[in-house]
């Protein structure tokens, strides 16, 4: 199994991590050279979490769609996402148009209402579902932020949504890029074999060659990797980061081209931490260098809101509010369960029954053309539900009245 990457250790007591191939880990005491044992990074509790998170666990099945992007880029009109990502993506999408109508709905609308007394007040003394309404909503606007903030970070890394925003970031304001005359080099993705650790906006970032080659045509040998290390230290690169080896090939012409060290600061971390160097095999000079600094300015701020999700921006600060955002969710949640439970009628589904004159409001109305525009996956999803309500459901007696709408 060929080793493609090393992980200094970040202080005395910890090992030498070195990136196996097949996407497993080997660590090796740094004083004895012994092996102390090895671990696969996308495996256990922690990497079928990782791999429900991202895709249902299930990223062999893929379907092809119209791509948004093709508006602004040069890629084809009909691109291959995953299925899992995409149902992901739409239920991130409907978790936005919750906070969002949840939000219109606790907005105050008569001036008794607009007291911070009555907004921001828990009605335990009420019986029924009044102060479980209360409890809804103040977990609701508590989170509001922190969650709106989770959810648009998490879609920077969806396949149908995150792939136009990436595309259209860079048109707006570009990031800055890595400068090689060969065309046909390995990408940051090509190493992204290691638990995912390659930064959402830079997975096309080229990996440039080493320059350095004699006149004679003799291949020197690389540099070890101790000079490597010691290189990155003297460069400030952060504790923790990681060596990928060089990626030899053949460009288009078929003649050899020889890669470039590629150390990148570990990820997740503070966006102001984002670094990539390049260091020539043969020589150890630096042929590039990347930082999060040269990301467009729109970039700069997913990415900010990117490291705030992962829990790093601030650190500690950043995970005491992400705790928090998370218990004040289970409590919307749960008080939303019993709201739901002391409405539903027997018999019925509990669906709210239907207005017999029904007419959304222009806020609303506005409200969802703009969330339309802003998550086309949401728009589509949310045509068809319109479509179904016209002309099935409406039609169909049972579902008529299953649905709240006899």
């Amino acid at each position: 199994d060929p080793v493609v990457s090393l992980t200094p250790p970040r202080d005395r007591g910890v090992s030498t991590i070195f990136g196996l191939g097949s996407g497993m880990n080997a660590y090796v005491d740094p004083y004895s050279g012994e092996v102390l044992g090895t671990n696969d990074p996308g495996g256990g509790v922690v990497g079928l979490s990782n791999r429900l998170h991202g895709h249902l666990n299930n990223d062999a099945v893929t379907i092809s769609l119209p791509a948004v992007a093709a508006l602004w880029d040069d890629g084809p009109l009909l691109r291959d996402y995953v299925l899992g990502d995409l149902v992901l993506e739409l239920l991130g999408c409907w978790a936005v148009v919750l906070l969002a109508t949840g939000l219109f709905l606790w907005w105050p609308r008569t001036k008794e209402s607009r007291s911070g007394r009555s907004l921001f007040g828990l009605r335990l003394g009420k019986q029924g579902r009044a102060r479980w309404r209360d409890m809804h909503a103040l977990a609701g606007v508590g989170m509001s932020v922190v969650l709106l903030v989770t959810l648009v970070s998490g879609m920077a890394w969806s396949t149908y949504w995150g792939e136009s925003f990436g595309s259209l970031a860079n048109e707006i304001t570009p990031n800055s890029s890595t400068d090689s005359p060969n065309v046909d080099l390995p990408t940051k993705a090509d190493f992204d074999v290691l638990g995912n650790r390659i930064n959402w906006n830079t997975g096309d970032r080229p990996v440039p060659d080493s320059y350095a080659l004699p006149a004679d045509g003799t291949l020197p040998a690389p540099i070890s990797l101790d000079s490597v290390t010691r290189i990155a230290d003297d460069a400030g690169m952060e504790a923790g980061y990681t060596v990928y080896f060089p990626a030899n090939g053949e460009d288009e012409a078929g003649n050899p081209t020889y890669g470039s060290f590629f150390l990148t600061n570990s990820w997740p971390r503070a966006t102001g931490e984002a670094r990539d160097l390049f260091l020539d095999q043969f020589t150890g000079e630096e042929v590039a260098e990347a930082t999060g600094w040269g990301y467009g300015d729109v970039s700069y701020a997913m990415d900010t809101m990117v490291s705030w999700h992962m829990g790093t921006q601030w650190g500690i600060a950043t995970r005491i509010l992400m705790t928090l955002a998370c218990l004040l969710a289970i409590g919307s949640v749960v008080s939303a369960l019993v709201m739901y439970l002391k409405r539903r009628r027997p018999g019925t589904a509990g669906l709210p029954r239907r207005p017999r004159e029904l007419r959304m409001a222009n806020g609303l109305i506005v409200l969802a053309i703009l969330i339309g525009l802003i998550y086309p996956l949401w728009g589509a999803s949310a045509l068809v539900i319109l479509l179904l309500d016209r002309f099935v459901i409406r039609r169909v007696p049972r579902l008529r009245a299953a649905f709240g709408q006899r």
